[in-house]
């Protein structure tokens, strides 16, 4: 085991224990794909007894020496949708901040669609055209899997988006939702709405893992009794009555909400005196108040996840995936107006 006081073991320390050349050695533990399983393991194992660990500095300059030279060879990402293509709907931002990241890069992002082309296929196809790094577009409902059968993950590097795929589990990017709901409330409250409600669905919230529904309710423990609404998070299909009820019921000044159904359950006059929030607000709609979730950053950052796996050679299913959580912010809207501390309910 190497110490301070020991040389530094090296790339041809390591070739030389194992009788190959330190290209390979080198090749070994970047874990590229042209050295046989086998091999790559033994070298590890070695390099892994003898105490090898890489220069820092070194590797830096590597990296640094790669990106200088002029190349006309252009990267490709794989950015793979399970239906739609990412031509609008909640997850657009997504793809248009990955495609300018690409492009600072020196990347092309490539769209391919499961509509088109069953996910073995795809991943034949990604793996002869040595694409190595993939970002799946968030499925379509909640509890999605990959069956390890369609796709050999250890041929990729790979993210994804918030918490709707459940297997396999792969880094995820997402906006930091418990964060995002406290600054919604704390921002209603200090517009002067007391009474401020939380309208959801079991879906949506089971597709968060309930971090808009747990920033909330940490919020409204620091509430009077006598300023909490019960949480209303019914069936999406029985969404429109059951917040009929619930309004006529507990009388929220506000609503803190992800769903537009929700104002189609209340009256024109219950909309204008009611603060109306929404979790996510799309950038045509600034009549609305709400939580700019900051998609563009959270395409970008995904393309940065991916080609650091990349570059490090990292692939397959992590052991330990991580969740990069991206900062949203409030946007003011016609439809949470300031109120007067005579009119504050």
């Amino acid at each position: 085991m190497y110490t301070g006081d020991m040389k530094r073991p090296t790339l041809r320390d390591i070739a030389e224990i194992a009788h190959v050349s330190h290209v390979t050695v080198s090749l070994a533990l970047r874990k590229h794909r042209s050295i046989p399983a086998r091999t790559r393991k033994r070298i590890e194992e070695i390099a892994r007894q003898i105490g090898y660990r890489p220069d820092p500095a070194l590797s830096a300059l590597m990296v640094y020496r790669r990106g200088a030279k002029p190349s006309s060879y252009q990267p490709t990402l794989a950015w793979i949708n399970f239906s739609k293509r990412s031509s609008g709907g909640d997850f657009l931002l997504y793809y248009l901040g990955a495609q300018e990241r690409c492009a600072e890069l020196g990347y092309h992002l490539e769209e391919f669609s499961l509509l088109d082309v069953s996910f073995e296929r795809l991943a034949k196809i990604l793996y002869v055209r040595n694409i190595q790094g993939i970002i799946i577009g968030p499925p379509d409902h909640e509890h999605t899997r990959i069956s390890t059968r369609c796709i050999n993950w250890d041929q990729f590097s790979a993210v994804t988006f918030g918490f709707r795929l459940a297997k396999p589990k792969l880094h995820t990017i997402t906006n930091a939702q418990f964060h995002s709901a406290r600054i919604a409330v704390r921002k209603l409250r200090s517009l002067g709405y007391r009474r401020i409600g939380y309208a959801s669905t079991r879906e949506f919230n089971q597709s968060t893992e309930g971090n808009f529904l747990g920033g909330f309710l940490y919020e409204q423990l620091h509430w009077p009794l006598a300023e909490h609404v019960p949480v209303l998070a019914p069936p999406e299909k029985d969404l429109v009555p059951e917040c009929r009820k619930w309004f006529s019921l507990y009388k929220p000044s506000a609503i803190f909400t992800v769903h537009f159904g929700v104002l189609s359950a209340l009256t024109p006059e219950e909309i204008r005196n009611s603060g109306i929030a929404m979790h996510e607000l799309p950038e045509d709609l600034s009549i609305f108040a709400g939580i700019q979730q900051n998609g563009r950053l959270i395409g970008r950052a995904a393309v940065d996840e991916v080609v650091a796996l990349v570059h490090s050679n990292q692939r397959g299913i992590p052991a330990a995936p991580k969740r990069i959580l991206i900062e949203g912010c409030w946007c003011d809207g016609l439809s949470a107006p300031r109120i007067t501390a005579r009119a504050q309910r």
